[in-house]
């Protein structure tokens, strides 16, 4: 393969891991981002022409790795950003690996492997959100009350949910606001979503207990006007990062 060839190859590998790794972690970025990043591992190319032992080789390309997650999707924490350096691995490893097998085993031809990859990295994404419905989060949460009382809820934890309320950083679970009567004190929380910016009616319960995860005292309660299907309680998903 040329060297012209190969970056091409590499460049456009490289864009559709991008796209593929923020389309499942459903990330907003800007495309001139994705577009200097996949620059950016262009200098891989380094390698074909200097001799690099194998832990050069493997530091080298971790470096432009991290380079092209913080250029393409930012930095915001360090857990975060092992998180998307990780799957980045992951859709880099899954990508690979079918291409060589396809190789390998004649299926393909190198020269052909462009026309292949959009349909590869889109099965990929087709199992990984299915398993993520498959192996979707689900508990039982006890909501302790001020007045007393205990309501006991079945919780689904979701990706999309990381609601913090800025007054006390504290996190934010949702429930039908039929389950609470005018005795709580109320305050609002700003969120946003795709479509628009509101606020959402919150109040501080004594305490949460969720099964396996313990019992929390960071934790606020939202109430929206909306029926949930196979769960009654919408759970934030930064609880399990805390356990990370």
């Amino acid at each position: 393969m040329y060297v012209d060839e190969y970056l091409i190859l590499n460049f456009i590998i490289d864009y559709i891991i991008i796209n593929t790794l923020i389309s499942i972690l459903k990330i907003n970025t800007k495309k001139i981002k994705i577009i200097i990043s996949c620059l950016i591992g262009e200098l891989s190319i380094i390698t074909l022409f200097f001799d690099m032992n194998e832990y050069i080789f493997i530091l080298f390309k971790l470096i432009i790795s991290i380079f092209i997650i913080i250029i393409s999707i930012g930095f915001n924490d360090i857990k975060t950003f092992i998180k998307n350096l990780v799957y980045f691995y992951i859709i880099s490893f899954f990508l690979g690996g079918t291409l060589t097998y396809l190789k390998n085993e004649s299926i393909i031809k190198y020269k052909y492997v462009l026309f292949f990859i959009p349909i590869i990295m889109n099965i990929y994404k087709y199992f990984t959100y299915n398993l993520k419905n498959i192996l979707s989060l689900n508990y039982k949460v006890s909501i302790y009350l001020n007045n007393g009382k205990i309501l006991y809820l079945n919780g689904k934890m979701d990706s999309g949910n990381t609601l913090i309320e800025p007054y006390s950083n504290k996190k934010v679970i949702i429930i039908n606001n039929k389950h609470i009567k005018e005795d709580e004190k109320f305050y609002l929380v700003p969120y946003s979503t795709i479509d628009n910016t509101s606020l959402i009616k919150c109040f501080n319960p004594k305490k949460v207990y969720i099964d396996g995860l313990g019992e929390r005292n960071d934790i606020s309660i939202g109430l929206i006007n909306k029926k949930f299907i196979g769960f009654n309680c919408l759970l934030n998903y930064k609880i399990l990062e805390d356990l990370w």
